[in-house]
């Protein structure tokens, strides 16, 4: 423990100062004693005194003055005065100075000067120790105010870098056919993901994918995902023969499914992945745990594509299949990620018929049907939301 020093400042005359010198030296101190108030004041040194005992009644500077220039000097150092009955004013002053404590003299028992010392050196330990904390306290959110502050610069560059991968919004392809969508993370980035593409003159192929969780492991595996279907196209061409689109589209199933299950990240995506093949009129597609199912919109109104497959990362082989469906001259698609789910009431199925029934009512139409869900007013999201539409008038 490190060596504590006091300053002792009595007069000549003062009954009680030995039993004060005691006193500090039983309590640990290393004691300075002195009787002149300018000596005092001369010898004190915030740096090393902890505390000054000093008498009221002094030959040449007063006890207040004393007190007054030790507080100006070092706020926090205790100091404890000593009067007489005859002082009890300058006891009330000397307490409004800032002094810690007053001892009445003559002293005739020692335990009443240990008590005293002994309750101020408690709570001048107490507040070093809370001042130490504090300090500390500050130094760490200093230190986590920086790491929050890198962690958003590094989330905002994974943003800027996600939105470079997504394709342009809206695009429009050959056949009068259009692509768009809306995507919104919930956070920084998104779990959600979609593309699409032309290949050849007649088929554009599209996919979306929402990855379990949330932040930025769901996003890598996004960005995972794209990364391996455009490995794949540059091993074989894909889509570009019409006997080979459905194999096609269960190759890219089975591809994501075994990457996922061999990245061990314990995550899993539905996905909803699709070729419009645009001379045929034809829309081949395959879904793996989507929730809600694609709608088709045409001149009888918007239902539910039908479909069942597993979703991708939880099992080896997971039943997908691929359907054809016709499209009339006129059409819309429209495929949503569970988060579209969140932001509707009731129970699943009728969540469902909601969503079913404004994009009935919108037609189709994206913006439409944002504006009917809220999406582009709300301020934050439960969960990622994506509505990917392609249409064709």
């Amino acid at each position: 423990m490190p060596e504590r020093h006091a300053l002792l400042l009595t007069g000549p005359g003062q009954p009680s100062r030995e039993l004060v010198h005691s006193a500090l030296v039983r309590l640990g101190y290393s004691v300075t004693a002195v009787d002149s108030g300018i000596e005092a004041i001369g010898q004190f040194s915030p740096g090393m005194h902890e505390l000054v005992v000093t008498d009221l009644d002094l030959p040449d500077v007063g006890g207040l003055e004393v007190l007054r220039k030790v507080k100006h000097r070092s706020p926090d150092t205790s100091v404890v005065v000593l009067a007489s009955n005859s002082e009890v004013n300058d006891v009330v002053q000397a307490l409004r100075l800032g002094a810690s404590d007053y001892l009445l003299t003559p002293i005739s028992d020692a335990g009443v000067i240990d008590h005293a010392l002994t309750r101020i050196t408690e709570a001048r330990d107490l507040a070093k120790q809370n001042r130490e904390y504090r300090e500390e306290l500050e130094i760490r959110n200093r230190e986590l105010h920086e790491h929050i502050e890198l962690l958003q610069r590094d989330h905002e560059a994974g943003r800027q870098l996600q939105q470079h991968l997504l394709p342009r919004t809206p695009y429009d392809y050959p056949a009068g056919i259009q692509a768009e969508y809306r995507l919104l993370p919930s956070l920084y980035l998104s779990g959600d993901f979609i593309d699409y593409g032309l290949f050849g003159e007649r088929f554009i192929a599209f996919y979306l994918v929402d990855v379990s969780g949330h932040g930025v492991s769901s996003a890598l595996v996004t960005a995972l995902i794209k990364h391996s279907i455009m490995h794949l196209l540059r091993e074989r061409p894909l889509f570009s023969q019409l006997d080979t689109i459905d194999n096609d589209l269960l190759d890219i199933l089975n591809l994501i499914n075994d990457e996922l299950r061999g990245t061990h990240l314990d995550k899993h995506a539905s996905m909803f992945v699709g070729v419009v093949d645009s001379r045929a009129r034809q829309l081949h597609y395959a879904v793996a745990g989507q929730v809600p199912m694609p709608a088709l919109v045409t001149e009888d109104g918007a239902h539910w594509l039908t479909g069942k497959g597993r979703p991708l990362g939880l099992f080896k082989t997971g039943g997908w299949e691929v359907r054809h469906c016709a499209l009339p001259a006129s059409w819309r698609l429209v495929a949503c990620s569970d988060g579209v789910l969140e932001l509707l009431q009731g129970n699943l199925l009728k969540k469902e018929a909601d969503l079913l029934a404004k994009i009935n009512q919108s037609r189709g139409d994206l913006n439409t049907l944002c504006a009917a869900l809220k999406v582009d007013t709300a301020e934050s999201f439960p969960d990622d939301i994506t509505i990917l539409t392609l249409r064709q008038n």
